[in-house]
């Protein structure tokens, strides 16, 4: 165990100083969910509600920093790796519990769930603490246990809404191996808390025409075709990637071999069938590596085990440490000389580069009260967070997918900042009275340009007629 918890608190400790000193700000992602943070509801556009509640209880203890928002993914990552290792220990013994809590803190998957404040991050908690209860309902069959099961699954819906998967993992597993549990009442209490959690998101739903469901309904179809081969390839090289590649090698044989036995069983069940899933899904259309990111705590158990009388063991931590550090240091390839292995465009922490500097240009240009616009609810959230004052801002939508801005008030008439990535649309500027001041900003990382953003003060912005394109 002290070894443990020293591993977990080096990387807490990485983790803050990280985010204290690295310049990597806050992604738009976490920006628009930290601004939804400021206007509290039971439910939002594309996501349940826990990111923004714990996204409140941070900033209220903590102010506006990226460390309070990024302290909550850190801490449930430090805890959840020191339960996973209690959970492990009981079922298995010392050394799988060792590496299924320390391994997966060391791939890219896990990593970016640990540091950064998406929906992710709480999910990917609640449901790993639902797994280990079902592990032990299924077992015990427990009122208490069956009643704490549905407790955490409601927990793990309010932060994201494939927990519904937990339901039919359960099913799945129970049906094949224990019937006889399925036979007594006791599974379907939990059911009671589950939906009861349920409720507030479902009423919000209802009280806005369903429209979570019908943006999430759209993600699964959109931009659907017959059959996809690049979607195909590019979902496995993900999830390659986001293992580390060894444990994503070793997988298929492990959940082969976990069907033979009931407790390894329980593991499969509750990450073959969400592999499956987003796979099939992505020979129909793109999938983001992500999605089915939640389904390998379940997963990294069986390759814990596997490994604990491997000599891949040493292998893959070197492998996956390699693949950790180039992670949160992704100039270091410039300066190892491999830079064309993902050139500046490609890197995926650009995105997170630059907010903090728009942020200023724009509090610099700011004379007064001006009202800061975007038809981009990414630079929106952004700036709501970076500039000075934290003001309220705005997303007018010129055609884009419609997004939680467009379900708040959009009161920005008079003179305004507006900010795009492209110059000006005219319908924007004839709703004006012309520009008083304009800047355009660059963006550079690792010594190329990344983003440009065009900066407008503009003199008494009327409403501007927008482009409402649904729920996609």
């Amino acid at each position: 165990m002290i070894y443990v918890l020293l591993f977990n608190l080096f990387l807490l400790t990485f983790r803050i100083l990280y985010v204290l000193f690295y310049p990597l700000d806050l992604t738009p992602e976490e920006a628009q969910y930290w601004d939804w943070s400021r206007k509290l509801d039971l439910s939002y556009y594309s996501k349940p509600p826990m990111v923004a509640y714990l996204n409140f209880f941070t900033r209220q203890l903590l102010g506006v920093s990226e460390l309070a928002v990024r302290i909550t993914p850190i801490l449930l990552s430090f805890l959840l790796s020191i339960l996973t290792y209690l959970f492990v220990k009981k079922i298995f013994d010392k050394r799988t519990a060792l590496i299924a809590s320390t391994l997966p803190q060391l791939t890219i998957g896990f990593g970016i769930n640990s540091l950064l404040m998406t929906t992710d991050a709480p999910f990917v908690f609640f449901w790993s603490l639902s797994v280990m209860a079902l592990f032990f309902a299924f077992e015990k069959n427990s009122l208490f246990l069956w009643l704490l099961v549905g407790l955490l699954a409601g927990l793990a819906f309010l932060s994201k809404y494939p927990a519904v998967f937990l339901l039919l993992c359960a099913l799945l597993y129970g049906l094949i191996y224990k019937r006889d549990v399925l036979k007594s009442p006791k599974p379907y209490v939990s059911l009671i808390p589950a939906i009861l959690l349920s409720l507030p998101v479902l009423y919000w739903n209802y009280k806005h025409n369903f429209v979570s469901f019908k943006h999430v309904s759209t993600l699964a179809s959109k931009s659907a075709s017959l059959l996809n081969i690049d979607s195909f390839l590019e979902f496995l090289g993900g999830q390659a990637l986001l293992l580390s590649l060894i444990p994503f090698l070793l997988l298929p044989y492990l959940w082969l071999k976990g069907l033979k036995d009931s407790k390894r069983a329980f593991f499969v069940s509750f990450s073959l069938p969400i592999f499956l899933f987003f796979m099939v899904l992505s020979i129909f259309k793109k999938v983001e590596a992500n999605w089915p990111g939640f389904g390998y705590f379940g997963a990294f158990i069986l390759v814990s085990l596997f490994l604990s009388r491997s000599f891949l063991l040493i292998p893959t931590y070197l492998f996956s440490l390699f693949l950790f550090i180039l992670l949160h240091f992704t100039p270091l390839l410039d300066h190892m000389g491999l830079g064309r292995l993902l050139p500046p465009q490609r890197d995926p922490t650009k995105i997170g580069i630059g907010w903090s500097e728009l942020g200023k240009v724009v509090s610099q240009i700011r004379k007064g009260e001006e009202k800061v616009i975007s038809p981009h609810y990414q630079i929106s959230a952004e700036l709501a967070f970076y500039v000075k004052g934290n003001p309220k801002t705005y997303c007018i939508n010129l055609g884009r997918r419609m997004n939680q801005y467009d379900l708040w008030e959009k009161d920005y008439q008079g003179d305004a900042i507006f900010v795009d990535y492209e110059p000006i649309n005219p319908k924007v500027l004839s709703a004006s009275d012309g520009i008083m001041e304009k800047v355009e900003l660059p963006i550079y990382w690792r010594g190329e340009e990344v983003r440009r953003f065009y900066i407008y003060r503009l003199k008494n912005l009327k409403k501007v007629e927008e482009e409402m394109p649904g729920s996609s």
